[in-house]
């Protein structure tokens, strides 16, 4: 009898919120590929209610600062996935380098990541990145979008790209009309640089402080109206798109209608500043630190708020502020926290998904282009909701692209050295032909 291939193992460090719908994929397809699935946490209790008893799964506690462990897990590893916070990747990257074995995350490549593509194209290493959502299913439906057009000759003069992880209509119940389905740090810490974009040829730019005041509503073929403030550098993506030329790019982010203004008033409080630890022992009152924020006296906070910032704010605004027990007796039992510290422990108390609530992912984008001096108006959508809070929408789109990437490659595709993204039809194509068999699509109208 001929041997047994060896097993094969994938270690995926962190098994957070986002990982589930990842981590379901890998252990369906490990029996027929050969997989052991190793879940590298520090939660390890968490990650073995993850795995279900699945025969092929294992968990294993892991810090990732510690570097025998990690080491020892990625020298035996086949394929390694990190899902942890970006700033953690780096760690993780280096020891892959190390003992020469792939790597692909959800998150964006960084400039440290590729600072290291030198030493990764030497040992004939793959690492992808931007292979979630947002980026990544950003990406590839618009690049499908794209050689379609080009393919027809087509010339492309508009992109306008906007995806929210927001919350499904018969879960929404708070002023807000958000509740958190991703890292929650991410969401205080949202938007803190300059973004810039094209808009008609000019370049234009909306530094922190303006960025949430300057929201705008957008009308979503089919699905009502959002908020959309701009990310962060939507001019880099011209070039990596191959749309020299064009004449707008943006790139944007979905919020609840009244969410950006509301916010806004918290950037000119100066809670989203993650810079300064605040001298407050553990077990004080929200209010303790409100006070210390706000110019004044007294408990007219809505006017104590306008003096502080400077401009009037409405009543929904501020009841909407109110609503997150920022002016009553509620303890925070943080150890000298930034302001965006306490920000995130506030939020997290208050946008949480109930068991039975359900997430949105909504995604459009917007695209204008001419074929033969006739001109077109392409809009492709993509409307999915989560079944509850540990199966969120977000967990499946952000996880899934990155599942069948990482089934691809152990199946020896994709083997071009080096970072690289979802841009190219080799890549993109097998991912959204897959998503589709799962009901997962984007709907396209096309106007004249």
């Amino acid at each position: 009898m001929p041997d047994l291939e060896p097993i094969k193992k994938i270690i995926l460090f962190g098994a957070g919120r986002s990982a589930t719908y990842l981590i379901d994929y890998l252990l369906k397809h490990s029996v027929e590929e050969n997989w052991k699935i190793i879940l590298a946490d520090t939660n390890v209790n968490a990650a073995k209610i993850k795995l279900n008893n699945h025969p092929n799964g294992e968990a294993v506690p892991c810090d990732i600062h510690d570097t025998e462990i990690r080491g020892q897990l990625i020298k035996s590893a086949n394929f390694v996935i990190s899902m942890l916070p970006a700033y953690l990747h780096m760690l993780v990257a280096k020891d892959c380098i190390l003992y020469g074995v792939d790597m692909a995350t959800a998150s964006y490549l960084s400039d440290e990541l590729m600072a290291l593509e030198d030493e990764i194209k030497e040992k004939g290493l793959v690492f992808a990145s931007e292979l979630g959502l947002d980026p990544g299913l950003d990406h590839m439906s618009a690049m499908k979008i794209f050689d379609e057009i080009k393919r027809n000759n087509g010339t492309i003069t508009s992109f306008e790209s906007y995806t929210g992880g927001l919350v499904a209509p018969e879960s929404d119940d708070n002023p807000w009309h958000y509740k958190i389905s991703w890292n929650p740090r991410n969401v205080v810490l949202a938007g803190q640089c300059t973004s810039q974009f094209l808009q008609h040829g000019e370049v234009k730019y909306i530094p922190y402080n303006r960025l949430f005041k300057e929201a705008k509503n957008i009308d979503v073929n089919g699905h009502g109206q959002y908020s959309m403030y701009v990310n962060r550098d939507s001019i880099k993506y011209i070039e990596l798109y191959g749309l020299e030329g064009i004449e707008t790019m943006i790139r944007g982010t979905f919020r609840g209608n009244n969410y950006c203004e509301a916010w806004s008033v918290l950037v000119d409080l100066g809670l989203t500043d993650n810079t300064t630890k605040l001298s407050l022992s553990g077990n004080f009152q929200y209010l303790t630190l409100i006070h210390g924020f706000l110019k004044g006296s007294g408990n007219d906070f809505k006017s104590r708020i306008e003096l502080t910032i400077g401009r009037i704010i409405s009543q929904a605004t501020f009841d909407q502020i109110e609503w997150l027990g920022l002016f009553g007796g509620n303890l925070c039992t943080l150890e000298n926290p930034t302001p965006a510290e306490f920000l995130e422990y506030v939020i997290v108390n208050k946008w949480v998904l109930s068991p039975t609530d359900r997430d949105l992912i909504v995604m459009e984008h917007k695209i204008k282009y001419t074929i033969e001096e006739k001109e077109y108006c392409l809009s492709s959508t993509l409307y999915r909701e989560g079944t509850d809070e540990t199966h969120t929408a977000m967990s499946e789109l952000v996880g899934l692209p990155l599942a069948i990437y990482t089934r691809h490659r152990m199946k020896g595709k994709f083997q071009k050295p080096g970072c690289i993204l979802p841009l190219t039809e080799d890549i993109y194509r097998p991912i959204l032909d897959e998503l589709e068999e799962m009901g997962i699509k984007f709907i396209e109208t096309i106007n004249e």
